[in-house]
């Protein structure tokens, strides 16, 4: 009861209303005070329940001796309440999406001195590539220094949206990939032919790459997943040498 419960508090119904609903559907119709008695709740709310439950459509009524009996819609109606809120929700993602837009045509006014941030959690890192994402332009050039196979596996949806947006963009990618996921690199060079992939026996949980001036470093295995992004000349044409060296002995 509670998990069904859990699934009916996700498309909108509280507590109560859930359970004044399960009722319905159990007794298949009641007056007020059967309800109040089956259900335990008081009868000063057992009206604004139903008032609720029927403008969601889940509930209605007749009238027997002028007394109401209530009885349930059936259980596809709950198919209704998702549509409305996917609709909602559609329309909030049409207003963020405006308003990140917005957001990004605010000039600034200057630059802070220290463009080093760090990012941590999951929603964290995810914020993380969205900035790199926002930094590519045509023809940028991307380096990555992948990790073992299972410290990116549970971030490889999102990976993979990031390469549609650097394929799309039109910016050349480099990457080197543990032996073990030649499947996965196949897979980015079908998608992509201005993409190129090496393989070397990786041990390590961090990954790091560059992305013009960017470097990041990251790890994703733990509880505690973390990141750096570092905007520094610098740093990048320092790792980029790097890189190249490691490619040149990496496996094809």
């Amino acid at each position: 009861m509670d998990k069904i419960q859990q699934i009916l508090s996700k498309i909108g119904l509280t507590k109560q209303e859930s359970k004044v609903y399960l009722s319905l559907l159990e007794l298949q119709e009641a007056q007020t005070g059967k309800l109040c008695k089956f259900t335990k709740i008081a009868s000063s709310n057992i009206y604004k329940i139903l008032e609720s439950l029927m403008e969601k459509g889940l509930t209605h009524y007749r009238l027997q001796n002028n007394i109401k009996v209530f009885m349930p819609a059936p259980p596809e109606s709950l198919n209704e309440l998702f549509l409305q809120k996917q609709k909602k929700l559609d329309e909030e993602r049409k207003e963020v999406n405006k308003l990140i837009s917005n957001l990004k045509k605010i000039e600034v006014k200057k630059e802070p001195h220290s463009n080093y941030k760090y990012y941590e959690g999951l929603i964290g890192l995810k914020s993380m590539w969205h900035e790199i994402n926002s930094n590519i332009i045509k023809d940028t050039k991307l380096y990555y220094y992948t990790a073992k196979k299972e410290s990116y596996e549970r971030f490889v949806g999102f990976f993979t949206e990031h390469h549609k947006i650097r394929t799309k963009k039109q910016a050349t990618g480099k990457m080197i990939f543990p032996e073990e996921d030649r499947k996965l690199a196949k897979e980015r060079k079908k998608a992509d032919k201005r993409f190129e992939a090496k393989f070397i026996n990786l041990k390590n949980d961090a990954e790091w790459g560059i992305i013009g001036d960017l470097f990041y470093i990251q790890y994703i295995t733990g509880k505690n997943p973390r990141g750096f992004l570092i905007k520094d000349k610098t740093f990048a044409d320092t790792f980029k040498q790097v890189f190249k060296q490691i490619w040149k002995e990496a496996n094809r």
